[in-house]
Parts: structure tokens; sequence; C-alpha cells
């Protein structure tokens, strides 16, 4: 659920056609340490359809582990009194990211939502092999086997991972994700001309980054997912929009920290 509430954030704001070129994959790296680490903190306000308030969302960037070959970077979702009437969540992910990679070794979520908890887990194998999504919902247990057709993510780390790199305009982004209890393919594409985005944390130089998440399994409804990041040296995810089952979904960066 944290995840997405988080990261298959807010509603579309056009229609998109994006067709992926036989070479889209992860973008490379920058150069150097990534624009975030130990200590960084940043929050959020989650909204739907633009009106309605329905959480607060604060993402932290943990200290190192493992003789700093893992770096945790956890986020916590908590919704609004007014939207519990509603639907009533509290949630927290984490995900364990190799430190020279950026990419995910393990991704962990509990949520409660209206009473029932639910639990994701799951470990991505190097290299990319079949992985197993353990998926819990009150007493129910199960689990997902899946191949990936590249490099498989979950959203917490995706999102991190794309703030440290050279984002190009017209550049294709391809990779599965683990969101929302499922697996989806996303497919993007990064916008040919940067945005200013306002928020409650500042003016922002951004660029933006439209994609389309669609599930792996047949049949199954596609999301679009616009993601806007700084184009400042920290690289800070400053809005992200989609739609969850209730309705679109926006969250806006309010507060930055870091040590």
């Amino acid at each position: 659920m944290l995840a997405g509430q988080m990261g298959l954030l807010l509603a579309p704001l056009v229609a998109l056609s994006l067709a992926a070129g036989p070479e889209c994959g992860l973008p490379p790296l920058r150069p150097g340490p990534p624009p975030w680490g130990p200590g960084e903190s940043v929050a959020y306000d989650v909204d739907v359809m633009g009106v309605v308030k329905a959480g607060a969302l604060s993402i932290d960037v943990q200290e190192p582990m493992f003789g700093g070959t893992q770096i945790p970077v956890r986020v916590r979702f908590r919704n609004t009194s007014v939207f519990a009437k509603v639907r009533k969540v509290t949630a927290t992910g984490i995900a364990w990211v190799d430190a020279k990679t950026l990419l995910p070794e393990r991704y962990r979520e509990e949520a409660d939502v209206n009473g029932v908890r639910k639990i994701t887990d799951v470990r991505f194998p190097s290299p990319p092999a079949e992985l197993t999504i353990e998926i819990q919902s009150g007493a129910d247990r199960t689990s997902e086997r899946r191949v990936p057709k590249g490099e498989a993510l979950d959203l917490l780390a995706a999102i991190y991972y794309l703030r440290a790199t050279a984002l190009r305009p017209g550049q294709e982004v391809c990779f599965d994700v683990v969101a929302n209890w499922r697996y989806w393919h996303l497919t993007g594409k990064v916008a040919a001309k940067p945005e200013r985005v306002e928020s409650a944390a500042g003016i922002f130089d951004t660029i933006r980054v439209d994609a389309t998440v669609a599930r792996a399994d047949a049949g199954a409804p596609a999301r679009q997912l616009h993601l806007w990041f700084s184009t400042d040296a920290r690289r800070l995810l400053v809005a992200a929009v989609s739609e969850v089952d209730l309705g679109p979904v926006r969250a806006m960066l309010t507060r930055s920290s870091r040590r």
C-alpha cells in the first residue's frame, strides 16, 4: 500500500504513448557519489484529486550497513484523520540498496489498511534472475515468482536510483518494479524540456519522467506515472503524479534536509 501511496502517485496530466526501443533500460549512474546519502530526510504531502489531503509521507536515508556495502532507505506513510474515514492507512517500507550499484537487494513493506495487516517482502538476486515476492494480507499468505525482463527494483529504490542518473531529454527508461503488492513493468521517457515546479519546499527547475506502469499479468490495467526531479545537485524528487483505486493522487515535496 505504501508503495502504492508513494510511488504510484497522482493523476495523469496527458495521454502518452511511450514505445520503448530495443535498448531501453535503466539509465547509467552519474560519475561520483550519489546526490543523496545518510542523514538525508525528505517529506511530502499526499492529496487526492488535488483537493483532499490524504496523508503525509517521509523518506530517510539511514546509516550504511555491513561495512558500508548496503544503504537502507526507509519510507513512512500515515493518512490524515479526515481521509481515515474513507481508508485508514499506516505503512512503513525499507529498501536495502547496494552502495555501489544503487540497485536494491531487498525490499520489505508493512502496512495496516483498515485494520488488516499487509506485508510485502522481496529479495532481488544478482545477477538478475527469478525473484519471489512474498505477500501477506491478514491471515492469507501467497508468493509470486517472476523473471525480470531486465533490471527489477522496488519503487522506493527506483526513485533513489533515478536521482543518481544523468537523465537526458528524450531518453527512454524501462525496468520492472515491485509496488502496491504487485509486479509491474515500467516504460517511460524523459520530457523534452525542463519545467519549473513550485512546492512548499520552494521553487525548483525540474526534469519530468512520463511513464506507463503496466501489470505483468495479462489483461491487467496500466497506470500513468509522472515524476519531477530537480535539476540542481541534489536531484530531489519534487513531485509525483499517478492514480490509485480511489482516483488521482499527487505527492508534493514539503521539506528536505541533510547533514
